[in-house]
């Protein structure tokens, strides 16, 4: 009990600091149904996507839920940064409060904050004309995956950031592996459009299987195997980075 209620109490605290800073809480509202419209509405006035066969929008709903994983994910390392940095974590161990709750309480938020941006860009997909072949039963999956996957790299952003324990640095270390993982998977992009080097990377990176699973599930091509693939490489993904997470964590407090 006393780590659900400790975990409940930074959840609290997250959310709360992310209410009271409304630009935030509208850029992380707002991002997710921008990408969906500008990138959907940009590549096909460019005829970006003549030689693709089937609706891009369609194709890239699944990629921009998965985006938004991602971004949420980098959040979790610049917001641990600043809790080292403002001396709130330093006070927080002058306390009785479980150590393992500090950092599933902030997972958590952006877990939440990655499930709301998710059933946001399925509403909007839904507007703009896209079908879910799955129907609620896939939609649910959907979100599943997405806070799965989000959960998965949080754990690399937690580790980063108490790492280097700088804000410039989380940033500019993401950027640069956000950019691979999305634009180098087959999040935005047909495997097919990339250049032979490129399609071997994509085909080893994480953000593909979880854009494929949840592409599978909106357009009602999903296997078993497919799904269980994903879902083993999210979860090994998740015990390889909240180890790293918690190995650094533990050097932080001692």
């Amino acid at each position: 009990m006393t780590l659900l209620y400790d975990v409940e109490s930074f959840f609290d605290r997250s959310l709360i600091k992310l209410v009271r800073n409304p630009t935030l809480l509208a850029t992380n509202l707002a991002q997710p149904l921008l990408f969906l419209i500008l990138f959907s509405q940009l590549f096909q006035k460019l005829n970006f996507f003549s030689a693709f066969s089937g609706n891009y929008l369609t194709y890239l709903t699944p990629g921009i839920i998965v985006m938004n994983a991602c971004i949420s994910a980098l959040q979790s390392g610049t917001a641990i940064v600043n809790d080292l940095n403002s001396g709130f974590l330093r006070k927080v161990l002058l306390t009785p409060v479980n150590r393992s709750a500090i950092l599933l309480g902030r997972l958590m938020t952006d877990v939440f904050v990655v499930l709301i941006q998710s059933v946001l860009t399925v509403a909007a997909a839904i507007t703009l004309g896209v079908v879910f072949v799955t129907g609620a039963s896939g939609v649910l999956l959907i979100l599943a995956t997405a806070a799965a996957f989000e959960f998965a790299l949080s754990g690399f952003f937690l580790a980063l950031g108490m790492k280097t324990k700088r804000l410039d640095t989380v940033s500019a270390i993401g950027s640069v592996v956000f950019f691979f993982l999305i634009f180098v998977s087959t999040a935005i992009f047909p495997s097919s459009f990339f250049p032979s080097w490129a399609q071997v990377f994509s085909s080893l990176n994480p953000v593909t299987y979880a854009s494929d699973v949840t592409r599978d599930l909106v357009e009602g091509g999903l296997t078993w195997g497919a799904l269980a693939l994903a879902l083993e490489m999210i979860g090994a993904i998740s015990v390889a980075t909240f180890a790293a997470a918690l190995y650094q964590f533990r050097k932080v407090v001692s």
